[in-house]
């Protein structure tokens, strides 16, 4: 995907002002590995040191969980600005086929943190985490925090799903679509629970700044209707 995010010299087309969208997008797709690096000190260190068991799979999952945040947060502007002016700062020109690509990203990489989660607690506790499997609301903030993590996962599937077939679910997969706003609400919450990277103040910064302009987004794709709504109820 990075070679069509990147800029070419070769291309004409490429104006002072898309290069700059170009690296502001880059930038964004490097705030995850950037936080990550920060939390930990050296990566490389926790495998030259006997570490409790499943720690490497917990930092790994973590990764991937700031991955899921980001990517998810960009699928949901894109729905959201799409063929907007105001969205050509940030989603550039993305075709439907680019928009396809990164939710399948987005998927891989949030089962990519499930499972190394997973893996991670069971290999901690020497046991199957079967408690993982379903979610839990009544034991507790921790696993309320997962089981919210575990809820986004299923809904993210489902999303997904309905965008796979869509020529088979009719007007359904743009209901589903739209839940991924909320699978996104849900997953920002879940983050902001149980990461630790969370309580920092840049990532918190970064959860604020997401969560602000995905609101601003909405504004801009449905207040304009809403008016158009009033002005012909006012006739």
């Amino acid at each position: 995907m990075m070679e069509n995010i990147l800029p070419t010299t070769s291309d004409p087309r490429q104006s002072p002002a898309e290069i700059a969208r170009r690296l502001v997008l880059v930038a964004v797709l490097a705030l995850p590995l950037i936080t990550w690096i920060a939390s930990l000190g050296n990566p490389i260190t926790y495998f030259h040191f006997d570490l409790p068991p499943g720690q490497v799979m917990y930092i790994l999952a973590k990764l991937a969980g700031l991955y899921v945040f980001v990517l998810l947060w960009l699928q949901v502007m894109f729905g959201l600005l799409k063929g907007d002016p105001w969205g050509r700062f940030l989603l550039l020109h993305w075709t439907v086929s680019q928009h396809r690509l990164l939710g399948i990203t987005t998927l891989l990489a949030a089962w990519a943190h499930y499972l190394l989660f997973f893996t991670a607690v069971s290999l901690r506790k020497d046991a199957i985490g079967y408690d993982l499997l379903l979610p839990q609301f009544s034991n507790g903030i921790y696993l309320i925090a997962v089981s919210l993590g575990w809820l986004a996962l299923v809904g993210l599937n489902l999303v997904a799903l309905t965008g796979l077939l869509r020529a088979r679910t009719g007007g359904l997969w743009s209901l589903a679509h739209r839940l991924s706003l909320a699978v996104f609400v849900v997953a920002l919450i879940h983050a902001q629970m149980i990461g630790s990277e969370a309580k920092s103040g840049f990532w918190f910064t970064v959860h604020l700044l997401f969560a602000v302009t995905v609101l601003l987004a909405l504004i801009r794709r449905f207040m304009p209707r809403a008016l158009q709504v009033t002005r012909q109820e006012n006739r």
